[in-house]
């Protein structure tokens, strides 16, 4: 019977823990990061961006329209940017090419919008407004 006690007690830590690390994810927010840049071998630059999803329910689909600011500080391009679904308290990376763009041409990325982070049915969220951001690297990122 002691045996079984104390199995019993050990899954209950178990899961306690496990319960308080899934709560530590879920933030409320949505975080994005500005991961890495480095030089693609056509003269373009590839960018690594890391999302977790700190919303109680899943995105099925979160996308990101973002502008691509020159050394100048003149926009140069328009990007959108799709990832596939993440679930609750979950990260997922991203990366993608800005063809015959160096890296070192790029001043910053701003994000003009943010679409699909709750479902359709819920009217009263802006999901820019959920977004915590944060940058590894020389670029500017976000606002």
């Amino acid at each position: 019977m002691r045996f079984s006690a104390r199995i019993l007690l050990s899954a209950l830590v178990c899961s306690a823990m496990a319960s308080a690390t899934q709560a530590q994810d879920l933030t409320g927010k949505i975080a994005l990061e500005l991961n890495h840049v480095q030089p693609t071998q056509d003269g373009g630059c590839r960018l690594s961006i890391i999302a977790t999803n700190g919303l109680e329910r899943p995105m099925s689909q979160l996308g990101l329209e973002m502008v691509a600011f020159n050394k100048d500080g003149l926009v140069d391009q328009f990007l959108r940017l799709e990832f596939s679904r993440i679930s609750a308290g979950k990260t997922k990376v991203l990366q993608f090419d800005l063809a015959g763009k160096a890296c070192d041409g790029i001043s910053r990325l701003h994000i003009n919008d943010v679409r699909n982070c709750v479902p359709e049915s819920i009217q009263d969220v802006y999901c820019p407004d959920l977004l915590v951001l944060s940058n590894k690297t020389p670029i500017q990122f976000g606002d």
